[in-house]
């Protein structure tokens, strides 16, 4: 179900291309609110999953303002979602989740 939440995120991300800054945007925060309505936030779930949107609002701005975007702003962007993944396998649905029956 996680992967689910993520896919668009990541989608996003690989195929984002100069002046798609607001579709970038726009689909990581759907999927970090997605995120958060579904998992039970730890503190390093929480910091995984914002420096995962600091580091996509970046790119996003980076898309939006700039000729080319520079390999260092999509390798950060690319070991955010890494660690934001990683910290996820640790994840347990919420209550909410888990009286709707969608645990994982």
């Amino acid at each position: 179900m996680l992967s689910k939440l993520l896919a668009p995120w990541l989608e996003a991300i690989e195929a984002s291309e100069i002046g798609m800054g607001d579709h970038v945007t726009a689909i990581a925060a759907h999927s970090f609110m997605n995120l958060l309505q579904r998992i039970e936030m730890t503190p390093v779930l929480e910091r995984s999953l914002v420096d995962a949107r600091a580091a996509t609002d970046t790119l996003a701005v980076a898309l939006d303002h700039k000729r080319t975007v520079p390999l260092r702003v999509r390798r950060a962007v690319r070991h955010a979602i890494a660690a934001a993944i990683e910290a996820l396998r640790d994840a347990t649905p919420n209550a909410v989740t888990k009286e709707l029956g969608l645990g994982w």
